[in-house]
C-alpha cells in the first residue's frame, strides 16, 4: 500500500533533508513537501499529474495530513476524488486547524480557554478594546510557529496591527496571561495516552512566545496525574490519533491555547508515532 504523509513547512523539512524530500521509512510511506507540489490537470485524462521536485509520483492509496495549511485542502479533496483514503478523521483535523474551532469546543466542554473575540478585517478598535484591557493578545486563526502572534500594549500597536488585516482571514484577542510570559507545556498524546511531555522556553527576555522557531528551548516537565486526566480529557473530544496539547501557566491552573493535529517532534519519535498510526490504519483496513 501506498501511503502519502503530506507536509507543508519547507523551512524545517530542507534543512533537514535537503534535496531528498521523499523519505522512505521501511516502504511504508512517502514524505511529500506541498511546498514544492505542482499538479497538472488535462481534459480527457482521468487522473491528475502530480509532482514533487519535479519527480513524478504515483498516486497514492491512503494519505496522512500533517499540515496546518488550509490551501492544501485541494489536494485533500483531489486526492480524495481519486479513491484515495484518508488515515484520520479529516473533519476532526479540520477542527484542530482552527484555534476558535478549538476554543469554541473547549469551552463548551467545561476546559479552560483564553477568554477570545473574534473578529475580521473590518473592525472599530474600539470594539476589541471594550472587550480587554492593555496588554493583551492578537493572532490569526490558521497560524503556526508564533506567525502573526502580537502582544499589543497600546492603541498605537493595535492600530498598526488593524492595519494589516487580510480580507477573509480571521483572527482572534485573547486575554493575555502573564504568568506564562515565554514559557509553555506542550504535551503530546498518541491514541489518548500521554507519551511524552515538556515545557518550551523563551531565551530572550524581550520574547513572550515561547516557539521553538523563534529560538526556544525544550527543559524537560513531568506532568501530574491532574495535569494528566485534564489531557486525556481534551483528546477523548477528538477523533484523531496524534495531538500536541499547548497549554498556559496560569496562577490557579492551566489554560489551553492550542490543539495540534500534528505536532513536531524529533526524527525518532516521529517515526515512533507514524509507524503506530499506520499500523493502526493497516489492520483497520485489513491491509
Amino acid at each position: 500500500m501506498r501511503i502519502w504523509c503530506l507536509v507543508s513547512n519547507v523551512d524545517s523539512h530542507v534543512r533537514k533533508y535537503g534535496t531528498k524530500l521523499l523519505e522512505e521509512h521501511e516502504g511504508a510511506y512517502q514524505l511529500v513537501v506541498m511546498d514544492y507540489a505542482t499538479l497538472e490537470i488535462k481534459t480527457g485524462e482521468g487522473q491528475p499529474a502530480f509532482y514533487c521536485m519535479g519527480q513524478k509520483l504515483e498516486l497514492p492509496d491512503a494519505f496522512w495530513v500533517w499540515t496546518s495549511n488550509t490551501d492544501t485542502r485541494v489536494i485533500e479533496n483531489l486526492l480524495l476524488a481519486c479513491g484515495a483514503k484518508s488515515i484520520v478523521n479529516l473533519h476532526e483535523q479540520d477542527v484542530a486547524r482552527s484555534k476558535i474551532a478549538t476554543y469554541h469546543r473547549l469551552a463548551a466542554a467545561n476546559i479552560r480557554v483564553p477568554r477570545t473575540f473574534v473578529f475580521f478585517n473590518h473592525v472599530d478598535r474600539a470594539e476589541i478594546e471594550a472587550q480587554f484591557a492593555y496588554p493583551f493578545v492578537i493572532k490569526p486563526d490558521n497560524g503556526s510557529s508564533g506567525q502573526g502572534v502580537a502582544l499589543i500594549h497600546g492603541q498605537a500597536e493595535l492600530d498598526a496591527y488593524l492595519s494589516g488585516l487580510k480580507a477573509g482571514v480571521a483572527y482572534m484577542a485573547q486575554e493575555y496571561v502573564a504568568t506564562s510570559r515565554g514559557r509553555d507545556l506542550r504535551v503530546v498524546m498518541l491514541n489518548g495516552e500521554c507519551l511524552m511531555s515538556f515545557v518550551r522556553q523563551s531565551t530572550n527576555e524581550q520574547e513572550f512566545r515561547s516557539n521553538l522557531h523563534l529560538g526556544g528551548k525544550i527543559v524537560e516537565y513531568e506532568p501530574d496525574e491532574q495535569t494528566r486526566e485534564l489531557c486525556r480529557k481534551v483528546a477523548a473530544l477528538y477523533d484523531l490519533p496524534v495531538l500536541g496539547l499547548d497549554l498556559m501557566f496560569a496562577d490557579d491552573g492551566f489554560v489551553l491555547t492550542e490543539v495540534n493535529s500534528y505536532p513536531g517532534l524529533r526524527k525518532d519519535d516521529r517515526n515512533k508515532f507514524i509507524t503506530a498510526v499506520i499500523s493502526d490504519y493497516l489492520q483497520r483496513e485489513g491491509a
